[in-house]
């Protein structure tokens, strides 16, 4: 599972979009952009799925640090693509 948080951070940049954060891998978090859109959880086993299904559902993602998550989703930050 934590191969897979590694693997998923990699592939969305390595970074908070908004603020650039990267120092603690468990302070970066995937943010839906449309929750329509969630097939499923990346963490919610997640890592039983193939890495093509998985790279499909975290194309669907932003990469956001634990604040900035919190900020989006109380409405406070908004985000790059909502501008």
């Amino acid at each position: 599972r934590k191969k897979l948080k590694t693997l998923a951070i990699e592939y969305k940049g390595g970074q908070c979009i908004t603020c650039g954060y990267k120092r603690c891998v468990g302070a970066l978090e995937l943010h839906h952009i449309n929750k329509a859109d969630k097939s499923f959880g990346i963490g919610d086993k997640g890592y039983t799925r193939s890495w093509e299904k998985i790279k499909a559902e975290l194309d669907k993602c932003l990469l956001l640090c634990a604040n900035c998550h919190r900020e989006v989703e109380a409405g406070i930050l908004q985000l790059p693509t909502e501008k």
